[in-house]
């Protein structure tokens, strides 16, 4: 047996994804805050997971509390001393919480994931109602889109793949932070990239885009502006 024979590439995943009985979606959903999610553990069926949850300010970080803390798929919410970890992961909004959450597995997503060969690189982000997901897998591309069809019957899913890439030193170093991308600026973004709008010369105009996608040619361009402040690294846009 070669060494080939023995090693795969491995390959990125990133989805965004919704699924009934969620608590932290229907948190999201309802108050204007997000959710990083880092170190799940399963205990049975209780799940202890650290969260980050960040906002515009404190006030609607208190009321993002209070929500999860409502939740019946909740058992209990500690809040611990921020600065915790040794290293970190940069957060959009201008308030930070850091809670320690534990709650009933049977209403998540993360063990399905698992069972099904993917591996979480963390964190998951959490806000507007969707779930960002950034996975690794042995799997073929055909591979995943086969697991997350079966995924998608037994969850009641609806799973986006942002995008799939090989995990070699090359390729990673030139993927896009597209995870970072909305699901109404990635439908953008793919439709304009897929139709040749960042070609040279382009193959299709902004009036074109914006007409099939039934919106105005300067909300287009506020579009694309904002997803490519995102993906040229412009945190202060977005």
């Amino acid at each position: 047996m070669t060494s080939s024979d023995r090693f795969d590439d491995g390959l990125f995943v990133s989805i965004d994804l919704w699924y009934p009985d969620c608590w932290e979606i229907a948190v999201t959903e309802r108050i204007d805050v997000g959710l990083l999610g880092y170190g799940i553990y399963m205990t049975g069926e209780e799940v202890a997971t650290l969260f980050s949850m960040y906002a515009n300010d404190q006030a609607t970080i208190a009321d993002g509390v209070e929500a999860v803390a409502e939740s019946k798929h909740v058992h209990s919410v500690s809040e611990i001393a921020s600065g915790f970890r040794r290293t970190t992961v940069p957060k959009p909004g201008n308030a930070i919480r850091e809670l320690l959450v534990i709650h009933d597995g049977n209403k998540q997503i993360s063990q399905p994931l698992t069972s099904k060969g993917f591996v979480c690189t963390g964190p998951i982000d959490i806000r507007d109602g969707r779930e960002y997901w950034k996975l690794v897998t042995n799997h073929s591309r055909n591979e995943v889109r086969e697991q997350f069809e079966i995924l998608r019957e037994e969850m009641n899913a609806e799973i986006n793949i942002r995008s799939m890439t090989q995990a070699s030193g090359q390729n990673a170093v030139t993927t896009l932070p597209i995870d970072r991308l909305t699901k109404r600026q990635l439908e953008v973004f793919q439709l304009a990239r897929e139709n040749g709008y960042y070609g040279y010369p382009k193959e299709t105009s902004a009036g074109e885009l914006a007409a099939e996608l039934s919106i105005t040619t300067s909300t287009l361009h506020e579009h694309l502006h904002k997803i490519e402040a995102i993906l040229l690294g412009d945190t202060k846009i977005g």
